[in-house]
């Protein structure tokens, strides 16, 4: 082999070889970091500003949940602006749901547990059958399912009021269904919201796979919301996905 040929080669291990080992053990704080889901439904509107570098950004708005008046399984008066500057999931069931009621509540019991710790995090179920779902019968399936005070609220209102919020606040399927086994018709997605109020996805609640995934956005969001979330173990520190 050439003398040169041996210089080359000797060259470029020189510089491969420290480049591999700085890639491969390079700080975890230098690799990128996935990305909350996006904002759904913008509403056409843009708000122009200029940043600290003067520069003109332009920045859409997007729709948010309107604010509506519930009262809660606890009998206490629950606003949904109340959440704001939290990041919550909704649903809406009913409780002598025969069908996919059950098995979403169940993945939603599988959230709460999971964000037990976390402050900024609630589980919002709305009732689509408010007549039979009075305050006694959500107290009970609250309790039957483990709800946490504080962390889950049981939500009902005039059934009109729950059928407009969800079509028009949540853009999913409420209706009655007359003639059927199952009284009322709703959707079986369960709703993903951040701390301005905006959609940020849909996941299916009979399918534990897609509840994962929602699990996984949700600590995107607080760990943006919170500035310092961390996977921590320790139950002292906020933010510990699994914490007990």
């Amino acid at each position: 082999m050439k003398g040169s040929t041996i210089k080359i080669i000797a060259l470029v291990t020189v510089i491969a070889v420290p480049a591999f080992f700085l890639l491969l053990f390079r700080p975890l704080s230098k690799v990128p970091r996935p990305h909350p889901p996006h904002k759904l439904y913008p509403t056409g509107e843009v708000n122009a500003y200029k940043d600290e570098k003067g520069k003109q950004v332009y920045d859409s708005f997007y729709h948010e949940i309107p604010n509506q008046v519930f009262t809660s399984h606890e009998g206490e008066k629950f606003e949904l602006d109340s959440l704001r500057g939290q990041v919550y999931v909704a649903d809406f069931f009913f409780a002598t749901c025969p069908g996919i009621c059950p098995v979403m509540t169940k993945q939603l019991e599988r959230v709460q547990n999971a964000f037990i710790k976390d402050h900024n995090f609630k589980i919002l179920s709305f009732t689509v059958d408010p007549a039979k779902d009075t305050l006694s019968a959500l107290r009970e399936y609250a309790r039957n399912n483990n709800a946490i005070p504080g962390k889950w609220y049981f939500l009902r209102t005039e059934k009109e009021d729950i059928f407009k919020l969800a079509k028009d606040g949540f853009f999913l399927v409420a209706k009655d269904n007359p003639g059927q086994a199952e009284s009322f018709l709703h959707s079986e997605k369960l709703t993903l919201v951040d701390a301005d109020g905006n959609i940020r996805g849909y996941y299916n609640g009979v399918d534990s796979n897609s509840v994962n995934k929602m699990m996984g956005d949700i600590v995107l969001l607080l760990r943006d919301l919170e500035k310092n979330y961390s996977f921590r173990k320790d139950p002292k520190k906020r933010g510990s996905l699994f914490s007990k």
